[in-house]
């Protein structure tokens, strides 16, 4: 029983690292590529803080995601790869919720990519 409350609680976090994918995406690549405040602001001499800080959330972000996940998929593998096929649709459309939420693909792209 305890065993299953463990994949349970590590399965909600991995859902929640998934549905944040997207915004810890957009946030950690502008930081890194120095364009924190946006494309039309030019950082100056603070760009290489901002890719100081970048690299420091991509860490977190890391420490956060993996555990979690790998634990999850390692125990999803031994029910059978059925189910780890689900759990990797479930993380795609929990992706794709976030970035419908946040305004679609167009306005994400355009806030991130500057496409």
């Amino acid at each position: 029983m305890k065993s299953k409350i463990i994949y349970c609680l590590n399965f909600l976090w991995a859902s929640f690292i998934a549905f944040s994918f997207p915004i810890c995406f957009g946030w950690i690549f502008l930081d890194i590529t120095g364009h924190s405040k946006g494309y039309s602001y030019n950082l100056g001499s603070e760009k290489d803080v901002s890719i100081l800080f970048g690299c420091f959330e991509l860490i977190i972000w890391f420490v956060l995601a993996l555990p979690s996940n790998i634990f999850v998929f390692k125990r999803t593998v031994k029910k059978g790869k059925l189910f780890l096929l689900i759990h990797i649709v479930l993380y795609i459309f929990l992706v794709v919720i976030c970035i419908f939420i946040t305004g679609g693909w167009s306005e994400y792209s355009k806030a991130v990519f500057n496409i």
